[in-house]
């Protein structure tokens, strides 16, 4: 199996390092020149709570992708940002194999964009859990969370109909180079707790300047981010959706917890505390990483997207809709960071 990774930054570039190590032929696809440079003469170097490896790796910059003609990619695994889903989905599709599938490991729920560029028979979903990483500099990329206790599956691989498939066990077995990895049957369920729960930092963190550890350890913040998974515990039932456990809570357990039932509120966050001891304190939500290096968000694709399908089906969600709406306001220098810019938030 050719596996081609199309964007190597923080999550493509660990995972494809992490296949190379376990033996897997990959082959590194990225636009930023310096970090291709770089994976060419020095290989990649991973870093983190998995131990440090350095591995030899095959990058190409994406002018040279038409190398690729000569040896087409059984795996496109996804990676780049959700904005810049459908060009990159348009420029690999010549370099699928007749059998090649897209396999989209980002945030977000980019399925239906990538179906139909390529057909819905050529895409695969995959939902990561608490992998935590991020690139330290060119070839370099460090996993800042803890690796999951055992059986507990860091990548998900679904199909689109929800049926387990032998190429869905296939790249699991696969993936389990990296973490642990299994075949889920609930692909869009999936998908929408791991949005919820990226959301309840994805605008917190950039527009106040704070670390994940940070934002959950102040209580007006942790207590918006609880209000933040409810309402996207609410919408993604509204979409009829069959919810997984958020943060390692049960989406009922998120609504229990209201600011007129004070025992539920506390439920949440003691169970929060357990959660938080795999987190590290150097971990960001990546919103917040993209704002400090003044790159665009994703925050369209995060909070925005809840915002989004709220509206749609006539839900409320209005913390998501004014977070996104500011997080855009910081992007364009209307706003400067900090607790002031949510503070009217607070209880």
């Amino acid at each position: 199996m050719h596996i081609g990774i199309f964007g190597a930054g923080s999550v493509g570039a660990y995972v494809g390092g992490m296949l190379v190590r376990g033996g897997h032929q990959v082959t590194m696809i990225d636009l930023w020149s310096e970090h291709v440079a770089h994976m060419k003469q020095h290989g990649l170097s991973l870093s983190g709570s998995q131990g440090n490896f350095h591995v030899p790796v095959h990058a190409l910059h994406l002018s040279e992708a038409q190398a690729l003609l000569k040896n087409k990619v059984d795996v496109a695994i996804l990676c780049v940002k959700s904005y810049d889903t459908e060009w990159m989905t348009l420029f690999l599709r010549d370099y699928l194999s007749s059998d090649g599938y897209v396999l989209s490991m980002q945030n977000g729920m980019n399925e239906e964009a990538i179906a139909h560029l390529v057909g819905w028979g050529r895409v695969v979903g995959c939902v990561l859990n608490t992998i935590g990483v991020e690139m330290t500099g060119p070839g370099q990329v460090m996993r800042w969370m803890k690796p999951a206790p055992p059986g507990y599956p860091v990548f998900r691989i679904g199909e689109m109909h929800g049926r387990v498939t032998p190429r869905a066990l296939q790249i699991a077995e696969v993936l389990k180079s990296c973490d642990h990895a299994d075949v889920t049957t609930n692909l869009w369920g999936e998908r929408w707790s791991k949005l919820t729960n990226n959301a309840t930092a994805s605008a917190i963190g950039p527009l106040t300047g704070m670390g994940i550890v940070e934002m959950f350890a102040h209580r007006d913040t942790r207590r918006l981010s609880i209000k933040l998974a409810q309402e996207g515990v609410l919408v993604g039932h509204a979409m009829g959706l069959k919810l997984e456990k958020i943060s390692s809570i049960a989406p009922d357990v998120w609504l229990a917890g209201k600011p007129n039932e004070p025992e539920g509120f506390a439920q949440i966050e003691n169970l929060l505390k357990k959660w938080e001891e795999r987190l590290d304190v150097t971990g960001q939500a990546s919103t917040l990483h993209d704002i400090r290096r003044g790159r665009r968000t994703e925050i369209d694709s995060i909070n925005g997207l809840i915002a989004q399908k709220a509206y749609e089906l006539g839900v409320a969600a209005p913390l998501h809709t004014i977070l996104t709406a500011r997080v855009k306001q910081l992007e364009a220098g209307e706003l400067t960071q900090g607790l002031d810019t949510i503070k009217d938030l607070f209880d």
